[in-house]
């Protein structure tokens, strides 16, 4: 299905002075300063976009295996805001938002949904505007209530795997403490 038919970009902006964000590949949308450790926003913010929970928010800063950007799904609850280089998009349903978050997790997927879309400019920097981003497909389902079933299974899959890292952390300051009990 186009992306054009399940997301319309936000156009709001922060007039408000919300916290600025920004996009990480293992964290999603993350406040700058906690996550970076400074903030890189200009002075003024107010031309900044705004981000609401759900919210689908594609940088076009290339990372590692994300080589002509990140696509992620924002988590955080109160609304924040995030560069103009950033788009920013509501999906159509909140299921619909689940799935392509997961779906653009994988490098391949994002590469193989952006290459046709982006052309190169002076000193490889990625051209695309925020409407040209909606106009390929991804495989999405058609009714409501499988929407609902998979994006329930991938949150379900997720909050396991967090789990699991917190129960390996724990895990992991045990035998560190252990050992040190070792050799008192």
């Amino acid at each position: 299905m186009e992306l054009s038919k399940v997301l319309h970009e936000r156009n709001e902006k922060n007039i408000d002075g919300r916290t600025i964000c920004s996009v990480s590949v293992s964290q999603g949308v993350v406040n700058q300063v906690e996550y970076l450790g400074r903030s890189f926003a200009a002075q003024q913010t107010n031309h900044y976009n705004v981000v609401k929970y759900g919210d689908i928010v594609y940088t076009k800063s290339p990372t590692g295996d994300f080589p002509y950007g990140i696509i992620k799904r924002s988590d955080i609850e109160e609304d924040v805001a995030v560069s103009p280089l950033y788009g920013v998009y509501t999906p159509s349903n909140d299921n619909i938002g689940v799935i392509l978050h997961f779906y653009f997790m994988k490098p391949s997927n994002a590469f193989n949904y952006l290459h046709p879309l982006i052309q190169k400019g002076a000193k490889n920097t990625i051209n695309i505007t925020n409407l040209r981003f909606l106009e390929n497909f991804v495989p999405l389902p058609i009714s409501e209530n499988e929407a609902y079933t998979i994006a329930t299974t991938l949150k379900t899959i997720q909050k396991k795997i967090d789990i699991e890292k917190r129960l390996l952390q724990a895990y992991m300051i045990e035998k560190e403490y252990l050992l040190r009990q070792m050799f008192i």
